[in-house]
């Protein structure tokens, strides 16, 4: 009987934390051209495994994870640069246009970004 790799035992809570601590600790939702092999890569598995594990654990797929994290990240530009225009927001929370970024940020937030900041603002 030959012994199995690993990384196929992990547990599901053990690979979701170490995904979690890559894309936080790397910052990697900033790329706007994230792929899910990119992570598979970094954390030394496969994509299948990344993903599976995402949608077993936070019922999204690996992009509506990612936005998430690009959705708060805007969130905190906007709240501590409220002079910056949104286009910059955009580019510097990792998405690649705004037409995507709009759509994202209300899909997430249940807000735009300019209705999301005057519910913040009072």
């Amino acid at each position: 009987m030959k012994s199995q790799d690993p990384k196929s035992q992990e547990s599901e809570d053990e690979l979701m934390k170490r995904i979690c601590q890559l894309i936080e600790n790397e910052r990697l939702y900033l790329r706007t051209r994230l792929k899910v092999s990119d992570v598979a890569a970094a954390l030394e598995t496969n994509s299948t495994y990344v993903t599976d594990c995402i949608n077993s654990k936070r019922g999204c797929s690996f992009s509506q994870f990612i936005n998430e994290y690009r959705v708060n990240h805007a969130k905190q530009l906007m709240v501590d640069n409220p002079e910056m225009k949104m286009v910059t927001v955009c580019t510097e929370s990792g998405f690649s246009n705004e037409t995507s970024f709009f759509r994202t940020f209300k899909q997430v937030a249940g807000y735009t970004p300019r209705e999301w900041l005057q519910l913040r603002n009072g």
